[in-house]
């Protein structure tokens, strides 16, 4: 059936069985309309070596040979979890390199960062090894559903300005983390967010590594998501990107109609479509894969990471739980990727008598200053006598960045219009986080609001606002609940915050000129997929959680590489920056160990057994 497969498969039989049911899960997912003749669906999930190529005779292969693969595969599938359960033995006695909680955008890049210097490495993973991409017919998915579609399984508690409400978060969970549900933006941080506290105030920290410092790694993330855009005219030239598609017309109306209005638009910085539905390349595609293709990387999932042990000096083990069975993981280094919210609430429910308020928590900074981004909503129609339609993510202008002497931010195109199923997403998202309790009587009428809306916006192009957050120590997340995975977050709106939201919603009039317009957002919208900041780095161990490598101040094997360690928000998409930054540290943890400050791993302990659900 198939005209080439992988050359070096595994040499172990329950690795190849393995190996086997996932090559014919990937050919035989119904990821399109036509799977079977879309097979290579990434050119980054497996290089050009192990492309699979259908067989020309396409009555037999429907009729007979896809069945009995699809049964094989499963049955395979299950045997080759069995057998990893049955060779497993005690996990505690497997040594790692390093062991990486959570496999998003910073766990992902630190994970090939590591990979690629010859470090063996687990990854632990609370989402499921593959989701169902077409997956659908659940009006409110929740629990094991929303981790099946790749999305965070628990509702969060946030009590802003003293109002709590409970809500799911719009956070992926899974191999790629909140890349599996990510619009693609993958832009920088000016250089002046790395040279100037973002405020003018001191509110917010100048960050210990300059921009030049970041920026190779800025371009090696870029090459890895074949980032495609132009350069913005206000910063100047910059290091080349992938030619981005040809403005379609309704794009190019808005492109044009920005510069005539005086501003200064160029081409939005996106990762490349890769998939046959779409969807743009995630952390899986450009990081996990290829680590995984190393041999030096497994990946642990459908795994809880409970606790942190930790003497004075150093973490000493994780206490996981997979399906209802309790173990532990050791390794030579730690590094949290959980996420800007999961991430200090492990180090808080981790405290112990050595550390009683939290796992390298002696400066109390752990949790606190969380921000988040402002973002609103606008509608745009397009000029009177235009009929254009089908926008794309293609525009982007940062005019007003910064103004004033303070930070606004970034305004982007989403790619959307105001069509119905976005409206009713708007209003499910909107209602339940500011009123829980009318959103469960109104919910099942939402979609009459959404048909008027629809028809009232129905021709408007979708802009969105990504304006900086500063932080404050009293803003934080905590532990929300006896639940290991139980987050609960507080955020006092400061009157400052208030003004600079005002400010850059007036500012959309100058714009958007000429065009109608209606601001979707009201009051404070907090995007919730852009929180950082928790477990900040910088110089001085009073103020800050880690030192300039991301490394902690107290304790020497433990690391934090997602969005915790920002110690301001900047006014684009964090993505990006939390990538280059893990490969950044993937360096320098990489020279920890060649100069002998930390130990490999023993020789013949290298992890091959494993809970079910790895993949090696």
């Amino acid at each position: 059936m198939f005209e080439s497969l992988h050359s070096d498969q595994p040499k172990s039989p329950r690795k190849r069985a393995f190996f086997f049911a996932v090559q014919c899960r990937i050919c035989l997912t119904p990821r399109t309309k036509n799977a079977v003749g879309e097979a290579a669906w990434s050119a980054h999930m497996f290089d050009s070596r192990r492309i699979v190529k259908p067989a020309n005779d396409r009555s037999l292969l429907h009729l007979v040979i896809l069945p009995v693969l699809f049964i094989l595969s499963t049955t395979l599938t299950k045997l080759s979890h069995g057998l990893l359960g049955l060779f497993m033995g005690d996990p505690h006695e497997k040594a790692w390199d390093v062991a990486i909680v959570g496999a998003g955008m910073g766990g992902s890049a630190l994970a090939y960062s590591l990979a690629l210097s010859g470090r063996r490495v687990l990854i632990i993973e609370r989402g499921a090894a593959a989701i169902d991409r077409g997956a659908g017919g659940v009006d409110m998915p929740e629990g094991e559903e929303l981790i099946r579609l790749g999305q965070w399984p628990d509702r969060i508690k946030g009590t802003v300005d003293g109002v709590t409400s409970a809500f799911l978060p719009s956070l992926g969970c899974g191999l790629g983390g909140s890349t599996l549900l990510y619009a693609a933006a993958l832009e920088r941080f000016q250089r002046d967010d790395f040279q100037t506290p973002a405020d003018g105030e001191g509110r917010a920290p100048a960050w210990p590594v300059p921009y030049d410092d970041m920026a190779p790694f800025y371009r090696a993330a870029e090459e890895r998501f074949q980032v495609r855009g132009g350069f913005d005219p206000l910063q100047g030239p910059g290091d080349q990107l992938w030619d981005p598609d040809p403005l379609n017309a309704c794009d190019r109306h808005f492109f044009q109609s920005l510069r005539h209005n005086g501003m200064h638009p160029y081409r939005l910085h996106v990762a490349d479509t890769v998939h046959p539905d779409g969807g743009k390349m995630n952390a899986r595609d450009a990081f996990l894969e290829p680590a995984l293709e190393t041999g030096n990387v497994s990946i642990l999932t459908d795994c809880i990471v409970e606790r942190i042990e930790a003497n004075g000096a150093n973490v000493t083990e994780l206490l996981c739980r997979s399906k209802g069975h309790e173990f532990k993981v050791k390794a030579g280094v730690y590094a949290l990727a959980a996420g800007a919210l999961s991430t200090p609430v492990l180090m808080l429910n981790s405290a112990s008598p050595i550390w009683p308020s939290g796992v390298a928590n002696s400066s109390g900074m752990v949790g606190r200053n969380l921000m988040f981004h402002l973002s609103d909503f606008i509608a745009v129609w397009p000029r009177r006598g235009t009929r254009v339609r089908s926008p794309t993510k293609a525009i982007g202008l940062r005019d007003f960045y910064s103004h004033q002497g303070s930070k606004l931010g970034q305004i982007q195109s989403t790619g959307l219009t105001a069509g119905r199923g976005n409206v009713l997403h708007f209003l499910r998202g909107k209602l339940e986080r500011s009123r829980p309790g009318l959103f469960r009587l109104v919910k099942p009428f939402l979609h009459i609001p959404a048909m008027l809306g629809s028809l009232l916006f129905g021709r408007a192009t979708i802009f969105a606002s990504i304006m900086e957050d500063y932080p404050y120590p009293e803003n934080r997340v905590v532990p929300g609940g006896d639940a290991p995975c139980d987050i609960h977050f507080h955020y006092t709106v400061h009157e400052e915050l208030k003004e600079r939201i005002g400010r850059f919603r007036h500012l959309y009039r100058a714009v958007f000129a000429r065009h109608r317009m209606a601001v979707l957002s009201s009051g404070v919208s907090l995007n919730l997929g852009h929180a950082c900041g928790t477990c900040r780095f910088g110089d001085d161990p009073k103020t800050s959680v880690l030192d300039k490598n991301n490394r902690s101040h107290d304790i020497s094997n433990l690391f934090v590489v997602d969005g915790s360690f920002f110690p301001s928000s900047g006014g684009t998409n964090p993505s990006l920056t939390i990538a280059a930054n893990a490969l950044r540290v993937g360096l320098f943890m990489a020279s920890l160990f060649a100069g002998g400050e930390f130990c490999a791993a023993p020789i013949g302990e290298p992890g091959a057994a494993m809970e079910p659900e790895v993949q090696a």
